[in-house]
């Protein structure tokens, strides 16, 4: 067996690779309880190394496996004969040192090689030759911007060339220095001292600039030290790196890790069932996913980026500010999905990050919103200031809009949701919101007509607030009444059939509150939320129904249960109004009656919801339009063809 087949690769002269290639088989070797092997192992090392000294690429049409051998680094043109050179075997040096250039091989020492060439270049008879020869690898050097070395075949004397060679490795050997209180000196302190000093730090979580600087310089020394010294500093390092918790965005974690990816830019596709290893692996895929947003962020945005994660106090001026930052450096995203993207933990109750969230998804408002102004302009019109005229309480109505609009719902929003407990703090809110609205419904006839107008107005700030905290609470996928819509007309005919039942609701309100309590009315957003966001309010139905904790029983039997007690609860408030409640007050009591009956609309999924609405949807227009003949056809088309439409979905899950 080869040195290239131990190996596991075909021959070349890249030194990296061939130290790659000597990695992957070593883990594969048990140093214990293989000896022989890893003695192998490292003769193959050896013997493939020596050869890509030496290796020379032939013509194509030669053998790849085929290695030719020379003495290298030779400045001494009497070793060189003459008689065995000719234009072939210059072309062929020439072709590997444009190859070598080209792929920019860190292990190739270009200014000996470049000496050789200049050495037989020198010594072959043909001055014409030789002058050709030398003018293409000119060409060649200062094309890649490599005019440094141009003086090796300008120079005529050996002696200047290999002065001036021995001048600029010690100038480059006084060029390393840090920039920082603590000066790394490859000379002055040797490769184990610093890897332990960095070790040490980085296990004691130090990731300052001196700890940077000592670990750049470790890294990039990777491919000009033994092999031995390069595994070793992996190793120790690879653990204290992956170790480092940091749970907020902090700028100098993230250049040891942008590092690290740049000198082993194949880990992070390699599977390794190392802990450490894994461990780093999942950090820099975190890393990476969001390194070209944090590449443009500057370092102040930082600080404020992480006042969006964990218990913070709130900074409404500074979220303004990061906001406005946030919106140019991506203007294709919101602010919140920008920040979603940087993968922050503990973002659900913080704050900062809620006040951002609601301001970016002002567009789930917007129902909301436009009740608001319209209910404040009727407020204002008919109740506070009625003998002005309209556009003065058009444009108090606006002020009062913008102010709720943009300042006091995301702060609202906020204070509701930007604690631990909030679960329990919605519920309760729920609750009392839900109760209140019933017992004002209940007592529309026994109160004074000024007095229920502004509880009325009250209950509806209440309203809204409730509903927009609700809103940007919810996930993604709830509330959402079209999931049974398998074709496009499905949609029309569900959005057909929330709209109707609202209407519906609406005109029985009126109807009971007219004329002496018109906003009664208001009181008919309970169903209505009911019917739009049910899985919103889902916790009413527990609260009115089966409420207490009983792991004996499953959800099935809990939901069957509160139905039970809803119904329950139903029947006494019909049976009270019927018997105790005089005739001219019952339609208040019963429509108190039906906004308790709604809560059993909660105790359902929105598929669920979604399907039955589609379906009485569909019954009642074929009905409405039953004398049309033809309407009630199409209709049933549609319907079958949801019906495949369904089959197939299902078919395919």
């Amino acid at each position: 067996m080869t040195a290239w087949q131990r190996l596991g690769i075909e021959p070349t002269d890249n030194q990296r690779e061939i130290k790659k290639a000597y990695a992957k088989q070593l883990k594969l070797i048990d140093q214990d309880t293989q000896p022989e092997e890893f003695i192998l192992l490292r003769e193959a090392l050896e013997t493939a190394q020596f050869e890509a000294e030496h290796l020379i690429y032939e013509n194509e049409d030669l053998d790849n496996s085929s290695s030719i051998f020379e003495e290298n680094n030779s400045f001494n043109d009497q070793n060189l004969n003459s008689d065995d050179l000719n234009d072939q075997t210059l072309e062929n040096k020439l072709k590997r040192l444009k190859h070598h250039i080209a792929i920019q091989d860190i292990n190739f020492n270009i200014r000996d090689e470049l000496i050789h060439f200049n050495n037989e270049i020198e010594a072959y008879k043909d001055k014409s030759i030789s002058n050709h020869f030398r003018d293409q690898i000119l060409d060649l050097l200062r094309k890649n911007d490599l005019d440094d070395f141009c003086y090796i075949f300008t120079e005529k004397n050996a002696e200047n060339i290999v002065t001036n060679h021995q001048k600029i490795i010690e100038k480059e050997k006084t060029e390393y220095s840090v920039s920082s209180n603590e000066c790394i000196q490859s000379d002055a302190l040797s490769i184990p001292v610093i890897l332990e000093e960095v070790s040490n730090a980085l296990w004691n979580k130090d990731i300052s600039d001196i700890t940077f600087d000592k670990f750049n310089y470790l890294l990039s020394q990777q491919y000009d030290i033994p092999l031995s010294q390069q595994i070793e500093i992996k190793d120790q390092l690879q653990a204290p790196l992956a170790e480092i918790e940091i749970d907020d965005l902090q700028p100098e974690y993230f250049r040891f890790l942008e590092l690290w990816h740049e000198t082993y830019p194949d880990d992070i596709h390699q599977y390794n069932p190392s802990y450490y290893s894994s461990l780093l692996q999942e950090k820099l895929n975190s890393f990476l996913s969001r390194y070209k947003l944090l590449k443009k962020l500057p370092n102040e945005h930082f600080e404020l980026l992480n006042e969006l994660s964990g218990e913070k106090k709130f900074h409404p001026l500074k979220m303004l500010k990061l906001r406005k930052s946030l919106n140019k450096i991506s203007k294709n995203y919101s602010t919140v999905e920008v920040i979603d993207k940087l993968q922050l933990s503990i973002t659900q109750t913080n704050p900062n990050y809620l006040f951002l969230k609601s301001l970016s998804n002002f567009w789930k408002f917007t129902i909301i919103n436009i009740l608001f102004i319209t209910i404040t302009f009727l407020f204002f019109n008919s109740l506070i200031a009625p003998d002005n005229q309209i556009i003065v309480n058009l444009l108090i109505t606006v002020c009062i809009s913008l102010l709720y609009i943009f300042i006091l719902q995301p702060i609202l929003n906020t204070r509701i949701l930007g604690h631990p407990g909030y679960e329990r703090t919605l519920g309760y809110y729920l609750k009392y919101w839900c109760l209140s609205g019933f017992i004002l419904c209940s007592l529309t006839p026994w109160l004074p007509d000024l007095p229920h107008q502004l509880l009325s107005y009250g209950w509806f700030i209440s309203t809204t607030i409730l509903l927009s905290a609700l809103l940007l609470d919810a996930t993604p996928y709830m509330n959402r009444l079209e999931q049974s819509a398998f074709i496009n007309i499905d949609k029309w005919i569900i959005n057909i059939g929330l709209i109707s039942l609202s209407i519906f609701l609406i005109s029985i309100f009126f109807i009971i509150g007219e004329p002496n309590h018109i906003w009664f009315i208001i009181y008919s957003l309970i169903p209505i939320c009911f019917l739009f966001y049910p899985e919103s309010f889902r916790p009413l139905f527990y609260i009115f129904g089966y409420n207490k904790e009983d792991t004996n029983l499953t959800d099935k039997q809990i939901m069957y249960r509160s139905i039970g007690i809803i119904f329950f609860r139903l029947f006494w408030v019909f049976g009270f109004s019927y018997l105790f409640i005089k005739s001219s007050s019952q339609p208040f009591m019963y429509a108190a009656g039906l906004i308790l009956g709604s809560i059993l609309i909660t105790g359902f999924s929105a598929k669920n919801l979604s399907s039955t609405l589609k379906y009485l949807t569909y019954i009642a227009l074929c009905i409405a339009t039953l004398y049309t003949i033809l309407f009630p056809l199409i209709l049933i088309y549609y319907l079958y063809q949801s019906y495949q439409a369904k089959k197939i979905i299902l078919s395919s899950c």
